[in-house]
């Protein structure tokens, strides 16, 4: 089984070097042919903790830059096609991000949304004293040799040094990592379980960037994030890479505890984003994509998302509308497509110790009566407890889409319940292809456990929605209490078909119901 998959593995990436050849740069190369440079990617930029979008940030790739604009998104155009473009975003107050986009003669238009967490530990101090820097919201810090700082010509930092601290919880959401969550393996791009990170970067007084002297090291702490429950004794370090946008093995870390936390511990030659990972054994998850009609769709964009692992692994699909795409064995993974901001449904599988086919092909709504003027996807994500939290759309003419009547994408009411989560983190994924009818629709979430230490608000709950492409955060408001239900938002829907989403963030004390 394991030379099957390296076969497979090598003859992707055999694949990936020969669309590669005669690249003009920009972090990838020529998936087709040598067109134009025509290509474009679009998206917004926004705190990946609360979802407010972020205005005057720097978006970067290949050569080209934007500035968001007020509502936060960007456009980057007259790029050549890519398969690795590195897009990277900066703005003050918040951690650099760093991801990955395609662009092809197939699929020209990428839309990338762009997670940024905001700086965690800001803390000025004497480069000559021997430091430890902690965060004091987790287990996070850093511990510095006097003198162990320098400039990127070997110099010593001039007056005191500032550190910003950044801690990344995958479980949270896996698209706050940067990158797409690969490493090189002997040539053969393979993908990585994260089990949490940070950023570290430091400045003097004059601005200038530091790290370590030649030879020094540092011991770093990782809090440990973590869905499956067991959690390795010992594990990789990796860094992130921000010129070829993949994960490094370097150094490994150990797990620990006390009063702070659970956290990974372990010593660094050099600073950057850190991560606590492991490469996990692959199968391959074989499926399509068609639209409404049953037509396959060719240059969708695949994703397999860790249910109860931290990780992530793309491709794309054929000219038939086929696909083949790594998952970790033995585990419970979400499967769904994208192409220009339109979504698939999303697929729970539960994978063995082989290969699997699915049962059906994704769809995107397009075709059999579908203008593809509606594409929604509401995912509702939560922490450790409580235990089960549940979506709920209720809309016009006795639309009422839950875990008990959880709907249609093929017919009325055009709406469902994919991912039904019973047990701590999620996610919930409610899919919309069309609203059929004028009106109001609502989105609630409803505390099913009850349970209240924590509740939806430290837990903590978070909803997003993506409509046509752009994403919204949403996250409860104040005034939980002991209140059940938290009724998020509302899709109004005009006579004409035009949809509007209003903000609702209010709570309530009992289950949503169809009268509501």
């Amino acid at each position: 089984m394991y030379k099957q998959l390296r076969i497979f593995s090598t003859l992707i990436f055999v694949g990936f070097l020969l669309a590669a050849c005669g690249s003009s740069g920009g972090g990838g190369g020529n998936p087709s042919t040598l067109s134009p440079a025509s290509g474009k990617i679009t998206g917004q930029v926004f705190d990946g903790t609360t979802g407010q979008v972020i205005s005057g940030a720097t978006v970067r790739a290949a050569g080209k830059s934007a500035t968001t604009t007020a509502d936060g998104s960007y456009e980057l155009s007259g790029l050549n096609n890519g398969d690795r473009i590195i897009v990277t975003v900066s703005v003050t107050g918040f951690s650099d991000q760093s991801k990955i986009a395609r662009i092809s003669d197939q699929a020209p238009n990428a839309n990338l949304a762009m997670r940024l967490l905001p700086i965690g530990l800001t803390q000025t101090f004497d480069p000559d004293t021997a430091q430890t820097l902690s965060d004091t919201n987790s287990p996070a810090s850093v511990t510095l040799s006097a003198g162990s700082l320098r400039k990127g010509d070997g110099s010593s930092p001039e007056g005191n040094v500032t550190i910003k601290l950044t801690v990344i919880d995958p479980t949270i959401d896996i698209d706050l990592m940067p990158g797409d969550m690969q490493t090189d393996v002997g040539g053969v791009l393979s993908p990585i379980e994260s089990f949490g990170a940070i950023i570290a970067t430091f400045t003097d007084e004059m601005d200038n960037d530091l790290n370590l002297a030649s030879g020094s090291i540092a011991t770093i702490r990782i809090p440990l994030a973590d869905k499956s429950g067991t959690p390795p004794t010992t594990i990789p370090l990796f860094f992130y890479d921000e010129t070829q946008g993949l994960w490094v093995e370097e150094g490994t870390a150990t797990l620990l505890s006390d009063a702070s936390g659970t956290y990974y511990e372990g010593t660094v030659g050099h600073f950057s984003t850190w991560n606590a990972d492991s490469l996990y054994a692959q199968i391959i998850i074989n499926g399509c994509v068609q639209n409404a009609d049953g037509t396959r769709i060719a240059d969708i964009s695949i994703l397999t998302v860790g249910d109860d692992y931290s990780g992530t692994a793309s491709t794309f699909t054929d000219a038939s509308g086929n696909f083949s795409v790594i998952a970790k064995p033995m585990a419970s993974v979400l499967v769904s497509g994208s192409q220009a901001g339109l979504k698939t449904n999303t697929v729970k599988l539960q994978t063995g110790a082989s290969d699997l086919v699915m049962s059906d092909c994704l769809v995107l709504p397009t075709g059999g009566g579908n203008n593809g003027d509606t594409s929604v996807s509401i995912k509702l994500s939560w922490g450790e407890n409580p235990l089960d939290l549940d979506a709920y759309l209720v809309g016009p003419n006795n639309i009422f889409v839950y875990f008990g009547s959880k709907g249609s994408l093929s017919s009325f009411p055009f709406s469902q319940l994919d991912v039904d989560d019973l047990s701590s983190f999620g996610p919930e994924v409610i899919t919309i292809f069309q609203f059929p009818d004028p009106g109001t629709y609502r989105y609630s979430v409803n505390n099913f456990s009850g349970t209240f230490s924590p509740g939806m608000t430290e837990s903590p709950a978070r909803v997003e929605l993506t409509l046509n492409g752009n994403i919204t955060l949403f996250t409860p408001p104040v005034g939980e209490n002991d209140n059940l239900t938290w009724d998020v938002l509302e899709f109004v829907v005009s006579a004409d078909g035009s949809v509007s989403v209003n903000p609702i963030n209010t709570w309530s004390a009992s289950a949503p119901g169809i009268d509501t």
